[in-house]
């Protein structure tokens, strides 16, 4: 995923900070170490010369010398270890400790990014945004079916289902939105359209999804409808060199994961439905996953952004309505929004 170049430089900080410590906790042992045992320092010793003389004489092209060197480090290497666990150290204690063991606090593996610079990638950008401390409290675990209404019926579903909203959501909402997970953390793939009147649960299980996301090393953005169509406003016409901006509409196009929340709020018109037309096109091109959430309902959204558009949805996502009352009119405490 595409990142600004001072997000960048602000990950590969923390990595270097990162193998700082843990050569400054090496050198810590060693001095520990060598201190009670000065064989164990000798043979460190030793071992470091022989590198030296290996590379030297195999510089000098005797193969053979060079070899019989090698078998004495090997001998010195598991002298060292003995002696470390005869005296009640573990046979790594004098080995550098990674937070993470893959890269060695680098990154990456040869040229590819280790899966933990992939989740520093997508903290960065929802430090950004704003949602972390939301996701601390929108996420699977604090999810209760129970502020849902299991009394009145769903009166928009009368009288072909007679369902409460407790039971919607339990049998009918849940199990698509775990189908997409499941396609989208195993294979990849896979778009939700979320829509319904606020306050029903949208938002919430949008940013249930976000920090599943995050916690697997997914690249993912979160935008408002009416944040997102501001920044592409102004990268269209103000024509500015902002890197910052166009940092963030890479990322807009090319994240694992995108979520635009309250889709309709933006103010609308032929740009901005021609860059929504770009953008989900790009984005089912890629074989991108995007979530939408929208107040609007789908003949709503065929008046405001076109057959065009809502064909593209209706073909490409799986789309959940959502009904019944506001959880926050009637005390709930699932969410603050959607």
């Amino acid at each position: 995923m595409a990142l600004t170049r001072e997000q960048y430089n602000r990950i590969m900080r923390v990595y270097d900070e990162r193998r700082m410590q843990a050569d400054a906790e090496l050198e810590e042992r060693k001095a520990e170490v060598y201190a009670a045992v000065p064989a164990i320092d000798e043979c460190s010793r030793q071992i470091a010369d022989n590198a030296l003389k290996e590379t030297r004489v195999l510089l000098s092209g005797d193969r053979g010398q060079a070899g019989a060197i090698h078998q004495e480090t090997l001998r010195l290497i598991d002298e060292k270890r003995e002696l470390l666990l005869s005296h009640g150290y573990d046979a790594d204690y004098l080995e550098p400790r990674y937070q993470c063991s893959i890269c060695r606090d680098t990154g990456y593996v040869g040229s590819e990014k280790c899966s933990c610079l992939k989740k520093l990638e997508s903290e960065v950008i929802y430090l950004s945004s704003g949602l972390p401390a939301i996701l601390n409290k929108e996420n699977f675990d604090t999810f209760d079916l129970d502020v849902f209404d299991d009394e009145a019926k769903i009166r928009e579903l009368l009288p072909n289902l007679v369902i409460t909203q407790r039971a919607y959501m339990e049998e009918i909402v849940l199990p698509k939105v775990q189908s997409f997970m499941s396609s989208f953390f195993g294979r990849g793939e896979g778009n939700l359209l979320m829509t319904g009147p606020s306050g029903t649960g949208k938002t919430f299980l949008s940013n249930c999804i976000a920090r599943e996301a995050i916690e697997r090393c997914k690249s993912i953005v979160y935008e408002s409808a009416a944040e997102m169509f501001e920044r592409f406003s102004k990268d269209s016409f103000q024509r500015s060199e902002d890197e910052a901006l166009s940092g963030r509409i890479r990322e807009i196009y090319d994240c694992e994961l995108l979520i635009i929340d309250d889709l309709g709020t933006e103010l609308a018109s032929a740009f901005t439905n021609s860059r929504l037309f770009m953008l989900l096109s790009h984005r089912l091109k890629t074989g991108s996953s995007t979530i939408i959430s929208s107040n609007l309902s789908m003949n709503q959204m065929s008046q405001i952004y076109g057959e065009r558009i809502v064909s593209r949805l209706m073909e490409s996502f799986v789309l959940i309505p959502f009904y019944g009352s506001d959880l926050r009119l009637r005390g709930g405490s699932i969410h603050d929004r959607g």
